[in-house]
């Protein structure tokens, strides 16, 4: 499985260290420290139409020097900067490997090992507070595998906003884009000559630029004080290189979207 499931991490996890938690008026608060998991569907590759669901956990912690730790499924990050404001600090993403796919075709195209991703982040977060209060976010992220599976370095950008909409109802939206590198693109949407053997795909070298765009839409109930249940629609429309693959092109589709549910304990 080449697709990370961080997006199908529990939507009432992995969205709420961006959300209104505790309360829904006062976006000056500071935000809880909360626990979830949550279950989704997402396809089994990148690229890929077969699909699969899966479980992830999420947290998010504030520790006693003010520095906050957030986990949500294959990603995780230190935030040495404000809790507000300029955000900084290192990150690992858990990038799943393509093995053993259901579609025999794109089973005979080379397997790619699951890998671990390290680099770092910069951001910032904005609370407005007022008639409407609502919470802004923008972020970057520099990782790589120092070559043990691909060559070179993935960059994200990515953006979120969240407002209430209710006493009890949050509702959020992002977008954001990858760009990789060209050994990325080949170790995950190349078809070498041997492959092309092999599985009667045409052989094809992509270079790196513009990975994929991403969007998606969430909603936020709050149970109680305490519980919180989400759900969220992830879309990922690959761009390119990646998208002109004869992986996607003739056994996948450059269109991906990812759906879960999940629910999260929150406390101070």
């Amino acid at each position: 499985m080449a697709k990370p499931l961080r997006h199908i991490v529990a939507v009432a996890a992995s969205t709420l260290s961006q959300s209104v938690l505790a309360s829904p008026v006062d976006l000056s608060n500071a935000l809880p420290n909360f626990f979830g998991a949550g279950v989704g569907s997402t396809t089994e590759y990148a690229g890929g139409n077969n699909r699969i669901v899966g479980a992830v956990p999420g947290m998010r912690y504030v520790t006693s020097g003010g520095h906050l730790f957030e986990w949500y499924g294959t990603y995780a990050q230190y935030n040495f900067g404000s809790l507000t404001g300029f955000q900084w600090g290192p990150a690992l993403a858990l990038r799943l490997g393509r093995n053993d796919v259901d579609d025999p075709v794109v089973a005979q195209v080379h397997n790619v090992d699951t890998t671990l991703e390290g680099g770092g982040f910069v951001g910032y977060e904005y609370s407005h507070v007022g008639d409407v209060p609502y919470r802004l976010r923008g972020e970057i992220t520099v990782v790589t595998n120092a070559g043990v599976v691909y060559s070179g370095a993935r960059v994200s950008l990515n953006t979120s906003a969240w407002f209430p909409v209710h006493a009890r109802i949050f509702i959020g939206g992002g977008l954001g884009a990858t760009w990789v590198s060209g050994g990325f693109n080949e170790t995950y949407y190349g078809v070498t000559a041997q492959d092309a053997a092999k599985s009667g795909l045409p052989a094809y070298t992509p270079g790196g630029g513009l990975n994929q765009i991403t969007s998606w839409v969430a909603a936020i109930y709050q149970i109680s004080p305490s519980w919180y249940a989400g759900a969220m629609v992830y879309y990922q429309r690959l761009m390119d290189d990646a998208a002109n693959s004869p992986i996607v092109t003739q056994r996948g589709t450059r269109n991906q979207i990812t759906y879960g549910v999940g629910i999260a304990y929150a406390f101070r």
